[in-house]
């Protein structure tokens, strides 16, 4: 007799509300004096972004200034060099003479001569008058720029452990003395650059930093001492990366926050970067700012606290259906309360009558699906009796095993088909997994098999009917192939083809065996294997008995089922009929 059907909660009447939540909100967004409020944020912003581009600009034309200052210092050197360059001293290789006059043209000056080659030092003009000068050569890198001809400008040289010479920077000049080509140098120590600083005049509270084309730091306007070589900030060199002008927000190398200015030279390839720091900029935003920021947050203060005053009854209400929606995921009654809010009154009630239908729904399906297991267990208890039938009449018609031939195969058969049923009760007859399938038959044999493929779902005519193929392909292992020895194993991959034709191919092949041959006819259960898959899965089996094991290849159609259409064709194909 079937079960009698639930009937249907009654609806829940919403409690009469005194207000409604638009009404509420509408009350609280007037409150807010949102024209105003926006306004005078719109007027700060824009007097923010104005103050900061007033700052980027200042930046930017200092930034020129220097690059223009410390180019002019590098063409002072320059001109030293061209000056010498042309002396008839150098050209006649008088290097004595020529020494007095680069001695004479750097008189005064912080920097020194040096005529080299890339093994080693004619003469130093910072050494004193007569003194061999450091046996050190140029850099096989600077030497190249030299043997191509060109002037150019060094990075930052640091001396190494034990050098007798400060840090430097070079310009070097190619000459050409008696038919030998040499390097005619004029090196400045970096505080010979410090005081463009001085002379640009810098803030003191800002930071004006000159590096080299490797983003090492050559001068700076504070502590060059402890920051001299060092590299600027990872977020400098990014920004420099981009091109050879711009602004970004970034961190001195003592960590101060700045709003970062740089400029590249084309001459020298050195960047000048100047940064002030980002709490002096917000300062002076602020000050500009500050009576319209003080009006706003006026007004937002009023209309906070209207809107904590509203929506602390709102919060109330809400948690409270908040605890109901709990109480309904657990299953249980939700109690009708009355509600303070129209809205929030209904969402009461429908959550009410949900929780009542669902429970009611529940209960129906916890019955089907009882009934259901009942049904099947029954099913598969009476297939089994069947079966166990069946294999007793024929031991009692054809006698003891030992008597009939094929009697002991007959039972296993019968078996398989026992363990494949117990399988689909499992799942309800809704089918089996590949790798169950063959997990089921091959059970004592586990450690010595390799099962390797996607999750492929069988409907129950074809676990059956693998069942009974795997169960032959096993038991001829045992009995004749690699599992009758103890260094045997037997390995099963398949795959699923992806197109028009949806197939399953499965590679069965054993290793370690005994030597294989073809047979002379083909048993039982060769033909019992290619009927199965050519009858119930359009499908067909290639056996070949090489040397090493058996190698068998199933072919096998997947139909696609109802469910696979549904789901989009998503998860694993379905095999069978």
């Amino acid at each position: 007799m079937p079960d009698p059907v639930a009937p249907d909660p009654v609806p829940s009447t919403p409690t009469p509300a005194a207000g409604t939540v638009r009404r509420r909100l509408l009350l609280m967004a007037l409150s807010l004096v949102v024209p105003a409020t926006l306004f005078m944020a719109l007027l700060a912003r824009a007097e923010f972004g104005e103050s900061r581009s007033r700052y980027e600009r200042q930046l930017i034309a200092t930034t020129r200034a220097l690059v223009l200052a410390t180019d002019s210092r590098i063409g002072q050197g320059q001109r030293i060099l061209q000056a010498l360059a042309v002396s008839p001293a150098l050209i006649s290789g008088d290097i004595p003479a020529f020494e007095r006059q680069a001695r004479a043209a750097v008189q005064g000056e912080q920097g020194w001569i040096v005529l080299l080659d890339n093994e080693r030092q004619v003469f130093n003009t910072r050494r004193p008058a007569g003194q061999p000068p450091p046996g050190i050569g140029l850099p096989e890198s600077r030497w190249r720029t030299i043997q191509a001809g060109r002037t150019s400008v060094s990075n930052l040289v640091l001396p190494r452990p034990g050098d007798e010479f400060p840090p430097f920077v070079s310009i070097d000049m190619p000459v050409i003395v008696d038919g030998r080509l040499y390097d005619l140098a004029y090196r400045q120590p970096p505080r010979a650059f410090a005081t463009i600083f001085a002379d640009q005049d810098i803030p003191a509270s800002w930071t004006a930093t000159i590096v080299d084309s490797q983003a090492s730091v050559v001068a700076r306007s504070k502590d060059l001492d402890r920051f001299l070589g060092h590299k600027v900030s990872g977020e400098m060199r990014e920004a420099m990366a981009r091109g050879n002008e711009g602004v970004a927000l970034s961190h001195t190398l003592d960590g101060t926050p700045t709003l970062s200015a740089f400029s590249r030279s084309s001459t020298s390839g050195w960047s000048f970067i100047v940064g002030v720091p980002r709490n002096e900029l917000s300062r002076a935003n602020w000050s500009s700012v500050g009576w319209l920021t003080a009006a706003s947050v006026l007004l937002l203060m009023i209309g906070g606290a209207v809107a904590v005053a509203v929506a602390r009854d709102i919060s109330a209400a809400v948690r409270g259906l908040s605890a109901d929606a709990k109480a309904m995921a657990a299953g249980e009654a939700i109690a009708p309360v009355p509600d303070r809010y129209q809205e929030i009154a209904e969402v009461r009630a429908a959550l009410h009558d949900a929780s009542a239908q669902l429970r009611a729904r529940e209960e129906q399906e916890q019955r089907a699906h009882q009934r259901q297991q009942l049904m099947i267990n029954e099913l598969n208890h009476r297939v089994k009796n069947t079966l166990f039938t069946v294999q007793s009449l024929a031991r009692q018609s054809l006698g003891r095993p030992a008597d009939t031939p094929g009697l002991q195969a007959f039972n296993e058969r019968i078996m398989a088909l026992a363990r494949a049923h117990d399988l689909l009760t499992q799942s309800v007859w809704e089918g089996a997994d590949l790798k169950e399938i063959l997990e089921e038959t091959l059970e004592p044999y586990l450690d010595r098999t390799v099962l390797a493929g996607p999750s492929v779902a069988l409907t129950p005519n074809a676990a059956l009917a693998l069942s009974m193929v795997f169960h032959e392909l096993g038991t001829n292992a045992v009995k004749y192939g690699a599992l009758s020895v103890p260094g045997g194993s037997v390995t099963v991959v398949w795959h699923v083809d992806p197109g028009a034709q949806h197939r399953l191919t499965l590679h069965w092949e054993e290793r370690g065996g005994p030597p294989v041959s073809p047979p002379a006819r083909q048993g039982f259960g060769s033909r019992l294997i290619a009927a199965s898959l050519k009858s119930d899965m359009a499908g067909e089996a290639r056996l070949d008995y090489r040397p090493s094991g058996l190698v068998c290849v199933l072919t096998l159609s997947l139909p696609r089922t109802g469910k696979e259409e549904d789901d989009g064709e998503t998860g694993a194909p379905a095999v069978g009929n």
